[in-house]
């Protein structure tokens, strides 16, 4: 019997666990799971125990039981700040993790040094297009190398698991994710640190205008930035991507919504979507993703709210040029290095 499961939890303790963390009540460990569970089930049988709730109780455990049994053929357990998984050819491995996250295709994981996202079986098809458009980042030299990868994911380890497949990319410490650090400032950042992440987010989306590619899924729930360099690196959304003018595959929820109208209708790779997601990112970030309220609220200086609710152009690196010549002066005047005095700790 493991150390870690009380056999004595009251009726109220068993009941309260979710069949969806069996994790919560069990080892992983599958002959100590069978042991755990025969354990309870002779206190609990209602043919033994004289609890009013025994019944109910047992019934549960059954649950729990077989969900348990469930997440281990998928190969995957995950109990606070550890994540177990099984691949398919039996080898096992664990990633420690700060912050778990659930998204639109599976669970995002972020620890230390990596960024781990579980992508469900049922879109495997997403994922190796994710795998295909990473692996063939184009640069023209290796100046250009060098820059693109502090910004996109560097893969450094892909497996398959029973509940589908699992992509593990590289990440400094001091990458944040960016839905993370809103929450923590209660939904609204200073404009003056919008102003830097936007930067960060147009010479990014140069680059993936250079590469002919659309990303499709820009947004506070794939890119992380670094408070510290003032910078930022888009690990996550990249199942969406695809060349400038080829059919979408798919697209997230914020992405329906915000992308050109024409391009949905078309559902065809636009630049204008990965500028749009951008200006609204800008716009979350101070408080009112629709742009309505800015204004009123004074959440930014009037010519950084103005180039927010216009609708962007079609080219980034004219997108690029005008925020940093045009708006960001009638915005802030000279230029300065403003500190968001923000880490890891701060978050998690």
């Amino acid at each position: 019997m493991n150390a870690t499961t009380d056999l004595f939890l009251p009726a109220a303790a068993l009941l309260a666990i979710s069949p969806a963390a069996p994790e919560q009540l069990f080892s992983s460990d599958l002959d100590a799971i069978h042991q755990e569970f025969r354990a309870l089930a002779s206190i609990w049988h209602p043919d033994r125990c004289m609890h009013p709730e025994a019944t109910t109780v047992f019934q549960h455990l059954g649950r729990l039981y077989d969900a348990a049994l469930e997440k281990r053929r998928n190969g995957i357990w995950q109990t606070p700040g550890l994540l177990q998984l099984r691949a398919l050819d039996g080898t096992e491995f664990r990633i420690r993790y700060h912050q778990a996250r659930p998204f639109e295709l599976g669970q995002l994981f972020i620890g230390d040094g990596i960024v781990a996202t579980l992508v469900d079986r049922a879109y495997s098809d997403l994922f190796q297009n994710a795998l295909a458009t990473i692996d063939r980042l184009p640069c023209a030299d290796v100046h250009m190398a060098a820059e693109v990868r502090r910004s996109v994911p560097e893969i450094i380890r892909c497996v398959e698991i029973g509940a589908g497949a699992v992509l593990v990319a590289r990440k400094t410490p001091d990458l944040l994710l960016l839905r993370d650090v809103l929450d923590h400032y209660d939904g609204r950042l200073d404009a003056r640190h919008v102003a830097w992440i936007l930067s960060s987010l147009l010479n990014l989306a140069c680059y993936l205008d250079y590469a002919g590619l659309v990303h499709n899924a820009i947004s506070t729930e794939t890119y992380f930035i670094s408070p510290q360099a003032h910078g930022g690196a888009l690990l996550g959304g990249w199942w969406y991507a695809v060349r400038q003018g080829a059919p979408l595959r798919a697209a997230p929820a914020c992405t329906v919504q915000y992308a050109p109208f024409e391009v949905m209708t078309h559902r065809r790779g636009d630049h204008r979507t990965d500028l749009e997601l951008i200006r609204a990112l800008g716009r979350e970030l101070l408080g009112d993703i629709t742009g309505l309220r800015l204004a009123r609220a004074k959440a930014a200086p009037p010519p950084m709210i103005d180039w927010l609710r216009l609708p962007a152009g079609a080219c980034a690196l004219d997108d690029y040029q005008t925020w940093q010549r045009q708006v960001l002066p009638a915005s802030f005047g000279e230029r300065r290095f403003v500190e968001l005095n923000l880490t890891r700790q701060d978050l998690y």
